[in-house]
C-alpha cells in the first residue's frame, strides 16, 4: 500500500474518530445542560456571645473541628456571680418580709376570735343583766304594790306602825335593786360595743396584712425572676459551638474585652454542603427537581461528587444585588440572566469530607434522569 493510499485511510480513520466523538458530544449536550459558574454552599454559623465581658480562657484553635455545644472560650464572671450572690439576697429577704406578714396574719387571726368570744361573752353578760332587771321591776311591783296597800291599813290604823315600816324599807330596798340591775345592764351593753369596735379594729388590721402578704408575694416573683435573669447571665459567660464544624476566622484574644452581639469567630458545619449553580435562563427549559447532577470539583481533578436538583431561587441573581437593574430608564440592552439552582450533593462520595464552602466546581445535569 502506498504513501497516498495510507495517508487518505489515516484521514477516514481521523474523520471517523472525530464524528464519534462529536456526535458523542452532541448527544451529550442534548441531554445536559452544563455550567461553571457554580461554588460549594454551606451555611457558616457566627459565633455571638450574649454577654458582655474579658475573655478568660480561649479552648480552640483556628480551624479546629468542634462538636455542637463545645466550650470555645469562657469570659470572666465575677461581676455576674456577685449580680447572682445579690438576687439570691433580695429572694430570701422578700421571703423573709412574706414569713413576717404570714405571722402577723396570724396573730391578728387569733386577736379576732379572741375579740368575737369577747363580744360572745359581753352579749351574756347582757342578757343576765336584761333578766335580773326584769326579775328587779317586778320585786320592785310587788314591793310598790304592798306599800300602798299597808299606807291605806296604816291610814285605817288597821296595822301597826312596825310592820307599815318593813313594807316600806322592802319597797326600797327593791327599787335599789332595780336601779343595780338597770346599771349592771348599762355597763354590759356598753361592753359590747366596745368589744365589737375591737373586733372590727382588729379585723381591719388582719386584712391590711393579709394585703402586705399579696405585695411580698409579688416580691417574691419579682426577686425569683431577678435571680433566673442573674442565673442566665452568668450561663452566658461560657460561649459554646451552636453546631458541629470547623471554627474559622478566629478574631479573640485572652483579655480581649468582648461586647455582647461581638461576632467573634465563625463554625462552618460540614454536615450539609450543597452546591449554588448560576444557569442560565435559556438552560432551565427542561431542567426540574430530582434530576440527576454530576459535579466536578476543580481542587481534585478527575474526582467527582454526585447531587440531585434541589430547588430553584425565588428570582435571578440580580435581583438580590444591591442595586438591581431597572431596565425602565436609560437605554435597554437585554443581557442573559441567571438563576440560581440549589443541587444537593450525596454524602456517599469520598471525597466529600474534603470539600469546603467556596470551592469552585463544574456541573453537569442529566435532563433525562
Amino acid at each position: 500500500m502506498d504513501k497516498k493510499t495510507l495517508f487518505r485511510v489515516g484521514g477516514v480513520i481521523v474523520l471517523a474518530i472525530a464524528l464519534f466523538f462529536g456526535y458523542s458530544e452532541f448527544r451529550y449536550l442534548q441531554r445536559h445542560e452544563t455550567t461553571d459558574d457554580a461554588q460549594i454552599d454551606g451555611d457558616v454559623n457566627p459565633v455571638i456571645p450574649k454577654a458582655s465581658g474579658y475573655v478568660k480562657e480561649i479552648r480552640f484553635k483556628d480551624n479546629q473541628h468542634v462538636k455542637e455545644g463545645d466550650t470555645l472560650f469562657v469570659l470572666d464572671d465575677a461581676d455576674y456571680r456577685l449580680r447572682v450572690a445579690q438576687a439570691q439576697a433580695a429572694l430570701q429577704s422578700a421571703m423573709a418580709a412574706a414569713g413576717v406578714s404570714r405571722s402577723q396574719v396570724s396573730v391578728a387571726s387569733a386577736t379576732v376570735q379572741s375579740s368575737q368570744a369577747s363580744v360572745q361573752t359581753a352579749r351574756n353578760q347582757v342578757a343576765t343583766a336584761q333578766a335580773n332587771v326584769a326579775a328587779a321591776q317586778a320585786r320592785a311591783r310587788k314591793a310598790g304594790q304592798d306599800f300602798d296597800r299597808y299606807s291605806r291599813l296604816l291610814a285605817e290604823k288597821t296595822v301597826p306602825q312596825q310592820q307599815f315600816d318593813v313594807v316600806e324599807a322592802e319597797r326600797d330596798a327593791a327599787q335599789a335593786q332595780l336601779q343595780a340591775a338597770q346599771a349592771q345592764l348599762q355597763t354590759a351593753q356598753s361592753q359590747v360595743s366596745a368589744a365589737g369596735t375591737q373586733t372590727g379594729v382588729t379585723s381591719s388590721q388582719r386584712r391590711a396584712t393579709e394585703g402586705q402578704i399579696t405585695v411580698a408575694q409579688a416580691a417574691i416573683k419579682q426577686r425569683q425572676a431577678d435571680l433566673d435573669i442573674a442565673d442566665l447571665q452568668l450561663s452566658y459567660t461560657i460561649v459554646r459551638a451552636p453546631v458541629s464544624g470547623v471554627v474559622s476566622k478566629r478574631s479573640v484574644q485572652i483579655g480581649q474585652l468582648i461586647q455582647a452581639g461581638q461576632a467573634v469567630c465563625s463554625v462552618v458545619g460540614n454536615q450539609n454542603l450543597w452546591v449554588t449553580a448560576n444557569f442560565k435562563e435559556t438552560q432551565l427549559k427542561q431542567m426540574q427537581p430530582g434530576q440527576t447532577v454530576d459535579i466536578d470539583v476543580d481542587a481534585f481533578g478527575g474526582e467527582k461528587l454526585t447531587g440531585h436538583v434541589g430547588s430553584f431561587a425565588g428570582a435571578t441573581g440580580a435581583k438580590f444585588s444591591l442595586l438591581p437593574p431597572d431596565n425602565a430608564t436609560g437605554n435597554y440592552v437585554k443581557v442573559v440572566q441567571r438563576i440560581p439552582v440549589r443541587i444537593d450533593i450525596d454524602k456517599n462520595s469520598p471525597i466529600y469530607a474534603k470539600i469546603r464552602p467556596g470551592m469552585s466546581v463544574n456541573v453537569a445535569v442529566d435532563l433525562q434522569k
